[in-house]
């Protein structure tokens, strides 16, 4: 008797703890949602409404509180929609009119008025069949006193919207927040939706989904496919996990809503949801547009030579001046590309997180006009900023195999755009931002393709620490701050770069940091083609061209002595400054970085620049003939066979007109491949050549052991 009595005690305790939890405002939320998501029986519904009606009717109170965690994404598109809706309204005294189909409480049209006051709205429709939920919205806008707010409990394929008697083409913004997935008839409300949305109309949506097994058609190609597949396991899991709920994860979902409308922006993200990094539940964001049948963003990868990215320049140019959804930014720079491409896909981020050619050295011989076509490999942009800034030629082609070199680029672009100068200082004079995803979702995002944008939220991270010891010149500055650390000289080093005087910076150098930095072990440290390659970005055979003319101590030697003894970096050296501060200061920097280098750009500048994503021959080889009148063409041919050289200098050849120039450094005093530009119709002269132990060096940067021009004759 006395067990029994003590069992049910031990049961009234357990009952009575779960009662006193369940009224206690901390536990009362997610004892509601576990009850009515694990626990309650789902029951026979003879439809959706009801079903809907009965699984939120115990937990519509809480609905907001238990779902911040899980439902990621929300804020991101509803940031990357208010800053693309203002965009387009811009030059409209009209009010826009939003629709947000399965918004439940109302949580995205309150969370909205933080990114686009719902006053400025014309009308705002918040559309969902289930009836609990709708009265928690009801209740939430009488409280904020909207009254241009409406709740339409009704179906998704067939709601009215009060006021409007003919909506067709009428709406300018709707959105779905993780209401895609729970309804099952869902081909006539995306239908629905194309008819409502006026030709600039546009379209967001947060959800859940999985991929398909193979991403390769040519929607998903050209929006992006950064983080987009998911493995077996997590399709075949989530899928069957959220099914439970009457949530569907196919990916015809996403596919039929990729087919019927244009990609402006995705994102495809995991939401580390209780677990981090055991569980990521996969979720995407997506903003689109209506869809014109001269849309330049749905071209046939397939159907095109994809050797030469200016035959889709021609083709997006084309469709461009046939739509008004030219109106809708998709990058302006941006050339079309396909990301899966293996060429593509070895790099996984920048390798220059700046650029290391002196463009003030450049302006000196480039002789820039304003009718000038020009070519140039993109790096880190610096120097084609430059360029824009001094002359604003014609036309810049800006060519990387790299797409993260592209991406950063345009990047500067955007924050150039859409930046005031003190935000764009902080991303990269500072090199940090605590801001900056902020800043991507609300400001920069119009202005980057849906393929810098993913990668730029994916590394959002970037900008919190310093920038520039990311990307892998990053690490070689990791490595050299490791040094000296290690040998205890910071505050020599903090001398060196804010000496007053080119002799006090001499002396500070040859007496504590030459010794070390010109140390045989650091030297071959340097001989190393794997931190050659990787910290650097110099390949083996530029490497033996440097040693084929002398030793790699005699190299270096020749690099650090000639600008320490003739550049102040405190004013003048912003490279070396950077390299050993890891900021720039206002007057040792890029001219971009300038207050009036930054106005001047953001005053039409950057109206030249096109941005190509391939291998230099090939977008040389879709240019025109005597198309170009400059080419700037770095170190990189050093990095060539014979007949690699062989076949971008004959390109160079045809596109370059009579009298063009093209300038290149090498890291040799006299390269091999001269022979072949004068072989191809061109003269070839020597711009400067350091001599070794002269102490005289070729810029402000002295990596290269010489500077060439070559004229079209």
């Amino acid at each position: 008797m006395q067990n029994f009595n003590s069992q049910y005690l031990k049961i009234f305790i357990v009952i009575y703890l779960l009662a006193f939890l369940f009224e206690t405002e901390q536990f009362k939320a997610p004892l509601k949602f576990i009850y009515a998501c694990f626990l309650k029986p789902i029951g026979n519904h003879a439809d959706q409404q009801s079903r809907l009606n009965s699984f939120y009717k115990d937990q519509a109170e809480v609905y907001d509180a238990t779902r911040g965690r899980l439902l990621r994404g929300r804020l991101t598109m509803l940031k990357l929609t208010a800053d693309q809706l203002r965009k387009q309204i811009i030059n409209t005294s009209r009010k826009p009119i939003w629709v947000d189909i399965g918004g439940g409480t109302g949580w995205n049209i309150e969370k909205m008025n933080d990114f686009f006051p719902i006053e400025q709205f014309e009308k705002v429709y918040l559309v969902d069949l289930c009836a609990p939920l709708c009265k928690i919205a009801e209740s939430r806008f009488h409280a904020k006193g909207w009254n241009n707010v409406h709740v339409v409990c009704d179906d998704a394929a067939s709601f009215k919207l009060p006021g409007i008697e003919n909506d067709i083409g009428k709406i300018d913004l709707v959105t779905m927040s993780y209401s895609l997935s729970m309804i099952d008839k869902f081909y006539p409300v995306i239908d629905r939706i194309k008819s409502l949305l006026s030709p600039n109309g546009l379209f967001g949506i947060a959800d859940f989904y999985v991929s398909g097994r193979v991403i390769n058609n040519d929607i998903q190609v050209q929006q992006g496919t950064l983080n987009r597949h998911c493995n077996w396991f997590t399709r075949w899991f989530w899928q069957i996990w959220f099914e439970f709920d009457h949530i569907n994860l196919h990916t015809s979902r996403r596919d039929y809503v990729e087919y019927q409308f244009d990609t402006i922006k995705s994102f495809n993200g995991r939401n580390h949801f209780l677990i981090p990094y055991l569980v990521q539940i996969p979720y995407y964001v997506w903003l689109g547009t209506t869809k014109s049948l001269a849309s330049a963003s749905h071209v046939n990868l397939n159907s095109i030579n994809t050797s030469s990215l200016t035959s889709l320049e021609k083709l997006k140019n084309s469709a461009e001046s046939k739509t008004d959804n030219s109106s809708v930014n998709r990058s302006v720079w941006r050339q079309p590309y396909n990301p899966t491409l293996p060429r593509h896909t070895q790099f996984n981020t920048y390798i220059y997180a700046f650029t290391w050619e002196d463009p003030r050295e450049d302006m000196k011989v480039l002789d820039l006009n304003e009718n000038d076509s020009m070519f140039v490999i993109t790096s880190a942009g610096d120097n084609l900023l430059e360029y824009a800034l001094r002359a604003n030629p014609k036309r810049i082609h800006c060519v990387d195999l790299n797409p993260c070199q592209n991406h950063l680029l345009e990047l500067k672009l955007a924050g150039i755009s859409a930046l005031n100068y003190k935000d764009f200082w902080s991303l990269f004079g500072k090199g940090k931002h605590p801001q900056f995803e902020h800043l991507l979702d609300t400001q920069l995002s119009p202005y980057l393709s849906s393929h810098a944008y993913q990668f730029w939220k994916t590394h959002s991270k970037t900008f919190q620490n310093n920038f520039f010891r990311t990307g892998s010149s990053g690490i070689a500055l990791r490595i050299l701050h490791l040094i000296i650390t290690i040998a205890g000289l910071s505050r020599d080093v903090a001398s060196l770069c804010h000496a007053s005087s080119i002799k006090e910076q001499k002396k500070i150098y040859d007496d504590k940091l030459r010794p070390t930095i010109l140390h045989s072990w650091l030297v071959k440290i340097f001989n190393n083609p794997v931190f050659l390659w990787k910290a650097l970005g110099v390949p083996i055979r530029q490497w033996k061209m440097l040693l084929d003319e002398g030793t790699a101590h005699q190299y270096l030697c020749d690099t650090f002595d000639g600008v320490m003894a003739h550049y102040k970096l405190a004013n003048d050296g912003y490279f070396y400054f950077l390299c050993l501060m890891l900021h720039y200061n206002s007057e040792s920097c890029p001219s971009y970085l300038t207050q009036s280098g930054f106005e001047t750009l953001k005053n039409g500048a950057l109206n030249s620049i096109k941005i190509h994503t391939n291998y230099i021959v090939d977008v040389l080889k879709g240019l025109g003939d005597g198309e170009l009148t400059k080419a700037v063409v770095m170190d990189h041919i050093d990095w060539f066979s014979e007949s690699e050289a062989e076949e971008e200098i004959k390109q160079l050849a045809r596109a370059v007109k009579k009298g063009g120039y093209v300038f290149w450094r090498s890291s040799a005093r006299r390269p091999w491949y001269d022979k072949v530009f004068v072989k191809h119709g061109f003269a070839v002269d020597p711009i400067c050549i350091r001599e070794p132990g002269s102490g005289v060096p070729l810029d402000r940067v002295n990596m290269y052991a010489s500077f060439y021009r070559a004229t079209k004759l």
